[in-house]
C-alpha cells in the first residue's frame, strides 16, 4: 500500500536519520511519531515489530515525507568501523538541531564554513580548515576513513601532541576561541593522509622492523609533516608524538585495522 505524504512537508537534511526526521515531520503536522505509527499498526500497514530500522517502517516514513528512495540509507557500519551519529550543521538545518550519519563529511561544513564538532563555530577566519576538509573528502574517504575511525583518532592525538604552540595561539586569535580539536584539524588531516598511504602502511607492517623502530619512524615522519622548518622543533615534536602513540597503543587503539 502506498501512503500519501502528510499535508505539511518537512525538508530532509543530508545524512539525517529516520528517528530525527520522523519526530520533526510529525511535530510539523501537529501530531507525534507514536500516534502515527500506532494508527498504521492498527490499519495493518506497519508490523507489530518496534524495530526502528524495520524496512516497512523506513518505507512508511519515506512515503509520509514524500522522500526519495535513498532517504535513510546511511549505514551504521562502514569498512568495519561504526559511523558516528552526530549533530548535523545547524545552518543546513535552518537553525534546528538535527542528528544523522554523514561518513563522507569530516568535521567541517564547506557550504556554510562551519566547524561541526561538539560546538558549532564559524570558521571564515580559518580557511586552512576548509582546505583540510576538501582533502579529507577527496583523499581519505576513498581510503575508507570517516570521522569516527581509529585513523582519525590517532591523527588527532598526534596533531595535538606535535603541533607548535605558536601555531595554536595564532589560529586561536583569529578564531576568537580555543578549541584544540578544531585548531589542529589541518594537521589531523595531513597526518591521516600520511599514515594511510599504502607505502607507509606497508613499511610499518613489515615484520622485519621492530615495534619500537616503527613507532620512532612514525613519530619522525609525522613531525616532519606538521613542522616544516627547524630541526630542533621537529625533534621535540617527534618526542611528544611518540609518547602519544604509546598512550594510544596502551589503550588498544589500532589505526591500521
Amino acid at each position: 500500500m502506498t501512503l500519501s505524504p502528510l499535508p505539511v512537508p518537512t525538508r530532509l537534511t543530508h545524512g539525517e536519520g529516520i528517528d530525527n526526521y520522523a519526530s520533526r515531520h510529525a511535530q510539523r503536522n501537529g501530531t507525534s511519531v507514536e500516534q502515527i505509527e500506532n494508527a498504521l499498526r492498527e490499519a495493518g500497514i506497519l508490523p507489530r515489530s518496534r524495530s526502528r530500522r524495520h524496512p516497512e517502517r523506513v518505507q512508511a516514513w519515506k512515503q509520509l515525507g514524500g522522500l526519495h528512495g535513498r532517504a535513510f540509507d546511511q549505514r551504521s557500519m562502514l569498512h568495519g568501523h561504526p559511523v558516528l551519529e552526530r549533530a548535523l550543521c545547524l545552518r543546513c538545518g535552518a537553525g534546528n538541531q538535527r542528528v544523522g550519519r554523514t561518513p563522507t563529511v569530516g568535521w567541517v561544513c564547506i557550504a556554510h564554513r562551519r566547524w561541526i564538532g561538539r560546538d558549532q563555530l564559524d570558521i571564515r577566519s580559518l580557511p586552512e580548515l576548509l582546505a583540510a576538509e576538501r582533502r579529507f573528502r577527496s583523499t581519505l574517504v576513498s581510503r575508507g576513513v570517516h570521522a569516527g575511525t581509529p585513523v582519525m583518532m590517532t591523527a588527532n592525538e598526534c596533531a595535538r601532541a606535535g603541533i607548535a604552540l605558536s601555531t595554536l595561539e595564532e589560529r586561536s586569535a583569529r578564531a576568537g576561541t580555543y578549541d584544540p580539536e578544531m585548531l589542529t584539524y589541518p594537521e589531523t588531516i595531513r597526518i591521516a593522509r600520511l599514515i594511510t598511504q599504502p607505502s607507509f602502511k606497508n613499511w610499518l607492517e613489515d615484520p622485519a622492523h621492530p615495534r619500537e623502530q616503527q613507532r620512532d619512524r612514525m613519530a619522525r615522519e609525522i613531525a616532519s609533516t606538521i613542522i616544516r622548518t627547524g630541526e630542533n622543533r621537529r625533534l621535540r615534536s617527534a618526542q611528544r608524538i611518540e609518547k602519544a602513540l604509546g598512550r594510544l597503543s596502551r589503550l588498544g587503539i589500532n589505526w591500521m585495522t
